[in-house]
């Protein structure tokens, strides 16, 4: 290995080897303000039993209060266990048996007690170390297994594991077998290379992986010792796994959170895994967590902790709150069920949301997020001076009816839905382009939008949503972006292992999949295929009477599959992507209203309530489960109407919020506590520079006037939009948008060519003025009309006037003003 991927790999896994070592337990100073005075003590579990030499426990004690609070106090209490001798108390009340009998545990903490009774049994009977449950759990716990390391496709310095070990007989093989067992030394365990490299007792790489006291390094030392056995093929496969307590909300100073995990198997015996758990936290720069389960934050805020043992995972949602001294909730008006949500989780964060943004702000805000444009001068100046106290719901209800919000909201889904020339080509690009805006020009339900593009058949140009199967054409393609698009799901991981972040298994990719192993494509009849040169040609698409996905870890052929539901029956001969589609898009869906308004959502406020907007998955929560629980509801009950969805949410006063943060909601990027600012799109930048300049933009073989928004793909090839981030319309994601800024366009907007051309253009909105000889008061503030929906401020006046009248080239010096006024972030920016 290059020094250089061998450093890279290094750091890697020390960064995952210490990542999870952040989390720390209360201090000294702290015992005292985390116990405070509880009204009683809640121990979990508060009765088992202990079987065996190698059963352990991990106990979780909560404090309750007089005002109804809960803390964890698992790690700041006093312990006595009577009689003694028969448990072991460890750090963090981790508990071993030392002998058979009965124990009681008194638990003591602020003046209060409470007892729980431990059972050891069958102490003398050594009960063999599972290698399937125990040696894979350790693997995972230390990392060995992961992408980054073992877990490679072709591993690691000739040493090779299953990704998350998920496939156990493989990696029973490499540890026992490859290498002639190199590896592993049954007759001296802690002389096993293996265990010597995780213990970091001879170097490697990765460091060192864990200690060799912990219940890892116990349990493959114990395997080793026993003559590295595999399991029997009757071996109970686990069930589920329970966290304990679950999900829960605490307030200042209980900082602390420990964890225990309880494995159910198939025979219904149930066993503490909480030392053989990976644990992992959706927000490391909010709350840490150990891999023994302690999770501590490090400020206010929420996270998920994704708890994995084996193949199985939950995830439960931790809440941790600092109350500001003297905080009250202001009488703050709610103009729809949003603000109720909204508000709720600001509330409860203890963030005062910011003042409503002022009606300039507004007007410009409504038409770039509904149009996708400026508002022109006079719109401006109309929607100022209306008095009217609904003239906000007003505007809204004008947008929606607008052309440009079809060109707008099309632009939209023809960039996820990959609508570009070099797959489908230019006629079949106008084609869909055509399709999709007649469809929101109508306000087509977006469900049935949605059924018309999955069983689509027939000429890809005479029939337009046939593309959407030109364009990915084989089954996984089609699973994988259908499952992204329509469900927020990303089930690319699952293709070749077990998803590592989710429940989604290769069953559930491949039996996906089977949803479209019929659909077929073939040339249009009479024009074949040009020898080794794209076509202009369309396809047909069809449905054929026989086709399948074959899994290719276990060659079974999958039979279709629904999403977190399971197998799906279908009638011989029926069109299987009638019945998906019928499904995903079925008011019930666990996963369409969700995934669509939360698109929708992003695409308006700035921000996903789950983000990314498409990777909707138990470690990647929503900020906001109820808010977006109302507003797929919502969505569904009004049939999946669009203009509906978007009036909710632009009506709402979370909606208008100003983007000038107050003390409270400064730090906030998370909860919609004031608006998001920005980067305007390629597209909207580049019309509102025409539209201020008044001068319009010429795209080659388009007709005059053409505005980017109106684009039909992404091959214009122009310089000034892919400066800006316009999509290729490559990939199925929101993402492939850029969104940062960076030196390109800065370059762009300061010295390029459609800046400059278009300032100077003797016939643009400046020369019109100059020519009909306006006052310079009134050319700027027909300038900050155009670009900003406002009059210049007195200070931004006195600035420009004083640099025209100094000029010696008036023109010149109002091409400086014009230059400036495009260049504030004011401009550039959607706020």
């Amino acid at each position: 290995m290059p020094s250089f991927r061998r450093a890279t790999f290094a750091i890697a896994c020390l960064l995952c080897s210490v990542a999870n070592l952040a989390a720390l337990p209360p201090g000294e100073g702290e015992r005292k303000d985390l116990i405070g005075q509880p009204t009683g003590l809640e121990i979990q579990p508060n009765a088992f039993t202990l079987t065996g030499t190698r059963d352990v426990r991990q106990i979780v004690v909560t404090g309750q209060y007089a005002n109804g609070q809960k803390r964890d106090l698992t790690a700041v209490v006093d312990v006595k266990s009577e009689p003694a001798g028969i448990v072991d108390v460890g750090e963090g009340l981790f508990l071993r048996g030392t002998k058979d009998g009965t124990a009681k545990l008194t638990i003591t903490a602020g003046g209060k007690t409470a007892t729980a009774t431990v059972t050891v049994a069958k102490f003398a009977e050594t009960i063999p170390v599972s290698f399937r449950r125990d040696v894979v759990g350790a693997m995972n716990v230390g990392g060995c297994n992961m992408g980054a390391c073992h877990g490679t496709p072709s591993g690691k310095n000739g040493f090779k594991l299953s990704l998350r070990g998920f496939d156990p007989a493989a990696d029973y093989l490499q540890l026992s077998r490859d290498q002639f067992g190199r590896r592993s030394d049954k007759h001296d365990p802690m002389a096993s290379l293996f265990l010597l490299k995780a213990m970091g007792r001879v170097p490697h790489e990765g460091g060192s992986r864990f200690g060799p006291t912990s219940v890892p390094a116990e349990v493959i030392a114990g395997w080793l010792g026993e003559g590295m056995q595999d399991d029997a093929a009757t071996l109970p496969a686990v069930q589920s796994v329970q966290v304990l307590p679950g999900s829960r909300v605490q307030l200042a100073p209980a900082r602390w959170q420990q964890l225990a995990v309880v494995a159910t198997f198939a025979d219904k015996t149930t066993r503490d895994v909480t030392r053989l758990t990976n644990f992992s936290s959706s927000d490391p720069g909010v709350a840490d967590v150990t891999p023994n389960g302690l999770v501590e934050f490090k400020r206010p805020g929420e996270v998920a902790i994704l708890c994995r043992y084996l193949e199985e995972m939950v995830s439960v949602r931790l809440t941790y709150l600092e109350p500001r001294e003297g905080f009250q909730w202001p009488k703050i008006p709610e103009a729809n069920f949003v603000d109720t949500h909204v508000f709720a989780k600001l509330k409860q964060m203890t963030i005062l949301p910011s003042d409503l943004c002022t009606d300039s702000e507004f007007v410009r805000r409504a038409y770039l997020d509904a149009a996708g444009r400026l508002p022109t001068i006079a719109e401006s100046k109309a929607f100022l001076a209306e008095k009217a106290a609904d003239k906000r719901a007003k505007l809204i209800d004008y947008l929606l009816v607008q052309p440009e919000f079809s060109d707008f909201w099309t632009l939209k889904w023809a960039d996820v839905l990959r609508s570009n020339r070099k797959t489908i080509h230019l006629k079949g690009s106008h084609a869909f382009h055509k399709w999709l805006r007649g469809k929101i020009v109508e306000n087509t339900p977006v469900d049935e939008m949605v059924r018309e593009l999955l069983t689509a058949n027939g000429n890809t140009f005479n029939n337009p949503p046939a593309n959407y199967y030109r364009i990915a054409k084989d089954p996984l393609s089609l699973a994988e972006s259908t499952a992204q698009l329509f469900m927020g799901v990303r089930m690319q991981c699952a293709k070749c292992h077990n998803h590592p972040f989710e429940r989604w298994t290769q069953d559930d990719y491949y039996g996906f999949a089977a949803w479209f192993a019929r659909v077929k494509q073939k040339p249009e009849p009479g024009k074949g295929v040009a020898k080794g040169k794209p076509t202009d040609a369309a396809e047909v698409v069809f449905t054929a009477r026989d086709g399948e996905v074959t899994q290719p870890r276990t060659g079974k052929v999958m039979k279709p599959r629904y999403v977190s539901v399971g197998e799906a029956d279908v009638k011989a001969g029926q069109d299987r992507r009638e019945v998906l589609a019928e499904w995903l898009t079925s008011p019930g869906n666990p996963f369409f209203a969700k995934s669509v308004a939360n698109r929708v959502w992003f695409h308006l406020v700035g921000k996903g309530i789950v983000d990314p907007v498409d990777d909707f998955r138990d470690s990647n929560p929503s900020c906001n489960d109820e808010l977006l629980d109302a507003l797929a509801k919502d969505f569904a009950a009004h049939k999946f109407d669009l203009r509906h969805l978007v009036r909710t949410i632009m009506n709402s006063r979370s909606y208008q919020l100003s983007a000038v943060p107050n003390e409270t909601n400064k730090d906030d990027a998370k909860y919609f506590s004031h608006a998001v600012t920005k980067l305007l799109t390629a597209e909207q930048l580049l019309d509102a520079l025409c539209d201020v300049t008044a001068v319009p933009e010429k795209f080659a073989g388009l007709p005059a006037g053409t505005r980017a928004t109106q684009l039909v793909d992404g091959e214009v090839n122009h310089p000034f939009l892919k400066a800006f981030g316009q999509p290729a319309r490559e990939l199925a994601c929101e993402c492939e948008r850029e969104s940062d800024g960076n030196l390109g366009q800065a370059l762009q907007l300061i010295n390029g060519p459609t800046v400059n051309e278009k300032i100077r253009n003797t016939g643009n909105r400046l020369g019109t003025l100059l020519t009909a000889k306006k006052s310079d008061a009134e050319i700027l503030d027909d300038l900050y009309y155009a670009a900003l929906s406002r009059p210049a401020f007195d200070d931004e006046k006195k600035v420009a006037l004083a640099h025209v009248t100094k000029g010696a080239d008036k023109r010149k010096a109002w091409e400086d003003v014009l230059w400036a006024v495009l260049n504030t972030r004011e401009f550039l920016f959607r706020h």
